[in-house]
């Protein structure tokens, strides 16, 4: 289950490559059907960001993953490969599909002159190298903010029982449970 749960948020995390919130601020434009232009001009932009190495990331996150999560990381050698190489095509099989479902979205949301200043800047040496180094560097990146992953675990497990009131030894065991569904990093010391 897991492993499903990092082919999405591979494909997620490329998404958030492509663009974020804060750069898709509200525009005139933006409640308005996308044109054929900004259409045009997202495809595009989505061509230049979207390399090669995004599917080398994924595959790298899903290996990670695997070898995370107890579910996987005990099966034989064969069966885990098996699964990870699995999951990997079929997630990197579904991002011609993603991209095309996203086109509509990015378009909607930049206009056309910041799809142009966009596709300006990723069509240079310069934007090329960029996004090469944010795809070689996506692996590492999502394993630095997993390393977070138990404090936010613990803090949530405790507003839980405080909100609901926990019996004494529940909060524990719900920190240590919750810990457990992330199995990326070790508890905070």
């Amino acid at each position: 289950m897991r492993l499903m749960i990092v082919c999405l948020a591979g494909a997620l995390a490329g998404a958030a490559l492509i663009g974020s919130p804060a750069q898709a601020r509200e525009t005139p434009q933006a409640a308005a059907a996308p044109t054929a232009r900004q259409l045009e001009l997202t495809r595009r932009y989505i061509d230049l960001t979207m390399t090669d190495q995004f599917e080398n990331a994924i595959r790298q996150l899903i290996v990670d993953q695997a070898s995370l999560d107890p579910d996987t990381r005990d099966l034989p050698a064969e069966d885990r490969r098996f699964l990870v190489d699995l999951a990997a095509e079929l997630t990197t099989d579904m991002i011609p599909q993603m991209i095309e479902a996203m086109v509509p979205v990015y378009a909607s949301a930049f206009t056309e002159a910041e799809l142009e200043a966009l596709l300006g800047f990723y069509d240079t040496e310069m934007g090329r190298t960029i996004i090469e180094k944010t795809m070689v560097a996506l692996p590492e990146a999502t394993r630095a903010t997993m390393t977070v992953m138990p404090q936010l675990m613990n803090k949530m497990a405790a507003r839980v029982c405080e909100h609901y009131g926990c019996e004494p030894g529940e909060l524990e065991a719900l920190q240590r449970e919750m810990r457990g569904q992330i199995a990326a990093a070790p508890p905070p010391k």
